[in-house]
């Protein structure tokens, strides 16, 4: 037979802050996704701008965290006004659908395992593209350890231009992980 026992309140937080640094503490042993901060997502978007620098593309960065909830985004000088919305809707499709917005274009085609997706009614936005689902290429997530913990929105180019970039920042993310970008070179 087990015994049972009352604890007091603050008995109770002492448990509980004890249990909280515990499990805090087996997460970052093992490596586990804990999201995209702010720093991380100006490190993607800093090598997002520069590769677009190099290909002479004008472009929109969004990056979301896995929820698809904005944490940064930036406009280059010259980029298309339609981007804005974009680069936000493709990071907010691709963190809501784990996976690219290309991949899950091709399989919202006829007879796709997700046709008629994009029309849905999921398209609720809220103006910075969060809710709208994009089907061509430029959204790519983020992932560390195989869970998805953000993703990047690109948009200004050609599709096949987006889509470089976008690959092109995240590009060993997990690896590169709590870097800042180099001084003078930030967005």
């Amino acid at each position: 037979m087990f015994a049972t026992r009352n604890f007091a309140p603050r008995e109770l937080q002492l448990i509980e802050a004890a249990l909280a640094a515990e499990f805090a503490g087996r997460i970052a042993d093992r490596g586990f996704a804990t999201g995209i901060s702010l720093a991380d997502a100006c490190a993607i978007a800093e090598r997002a701008e520069n590769r677009a620098q190099q290909m002479s593309v004008p472009v929109c960065i969004a990056i979301a965290d896995a929820e698809g909830r904005s944490i940064l985004f930036h406009r280059m000088e010259g980029s298309l006004p339609a981007s804005t919305k974009l680069a936000g809707a493709k990071a907010w499709t691709s963190a809501a659908y784990r996976m690219g917005t290309d991949e899950l274009g091709r399989l919202a085609q006829p007879g796709g395992m997700l046709f008629g997706v994009g029309h849905s009614g999921s398209g609720a936005g809220n103006g910075s593209g969060e809710g709208q689902v994009v089907l061509f290429g430029g959204g790519i997530p983020c992932r560390a350890h195989g869970a998805v913990i953000g993703a990047i929105g690109i948009s200004g180019g050609t599709v096949a231009e987006d889509m470089e970039i976008a690959r092109y920042a995240i590009d060993g993310f997990p690896e590169r992980r709590g870097t800042v970008p180099e001084e003078g070179r930030g967005l």
